[in-house]
């Protein structure tokens, strides 16, 4: 399993943290990873994604140009999904040019994280859903949860849809977000992670606390990390 597809329930829930952690985490066990965002939009510029994965990874944010072409192949300025922040600027999303630009990081690193736009059945482009490139690249699946109120039927969905199409499953990470879960009884954020293991037979693989800066997480994280070590080996 060289390639790992980091979806979410939802946007917003700590896909970007958990991706830049976990690539710290491995990197900083000697294995060669990197991350990748096949579309970025809400941005001209560079994919601020990118830049917080490399921060929180301890790199230098900036990367060339050159590179952002298989590091981010699709970018948009309009804040939507990746269908239909193309069209808005008259293009398309191409699913050649994503898979050409994955396989090119593969050919060079052990492993590579790729950062999924919101859930795992956003549209890339009309008639083609993030899942069904998921599925033709052969990626396994990391699914963050936001932990908060409503996370669990959120979460066994989008597992029951990864499993019917057949993505092998790395695991879940549930993620504290700002204000404690919006607010939500610690028992019932503690229960969420419970209910969701019991349920879906899927392997839980911890949760990451509220982090103020992400980038001095990497303790925090460790559990987490070892936890998908467990499960997962480079190619």
């Amino acid at each position: 399993m060289k390639g790992i597809f980091i979806t979410g329930t939802d946007t917003g829930v700590g896909k970007t943290v958990v991706c830049g952690l976990l690539a710290g985490f491995l990197r900083g066990r000697g294995i060669r990873a990197v991350t990748q965002k096949w579309v970025q939009t809400g941005t001209r510029g560079e994919p601020s994604d990118l830049a917080e994965h490399r921060r929180l990874m301890g790199l230098p944010a900036s990367v060339p140009e050159e590179a952002l072409a298989d590091l981010c192949p699709y970018r948009f300025s309009f804040p939507a999904s990746p269908r239909l922040a193309a069209a808005l600027e008259g293009r398309r999303v191409e699913a050649p040019v994503i898979e050409a630009a994955y396989r090119r990081l593969a050919a060079a690193h052990e492993a590579v994280l790729v950062e999924g736009s919101g859930g795992i059945l956003v549209p890339l482009a009309e008639g083609v859903l993030t899942l069904d490139l998921v599925v033709r690249l052969g990626l396994s699946a990391l699914v963050v949860v936001g932990n908060r109120l409503g996370c669990v039927n959120h979460a066994l969905l989008t597992v029951e849809e990864i499993r019917r199409r057949e993505v092998p499953l790395a695991g879940l990470v549930f993620n504290r977000p700002p204000g404690d879960g919006g607010g939500a009884p610690e028992n019932l954020l503690t229960d969420n992670l419970r209910v969701v293991e019991e349920i879906s037979k899927a392997p839980v693989l911890g949760e990451v606390p509220f982090l103020a800066d992400p980038a001095a997480g990497a303790e925090a994280f460790a559990p987490v990390g070892r936890a998908f070590l467990e499960r997962w080996r480079p190619a």
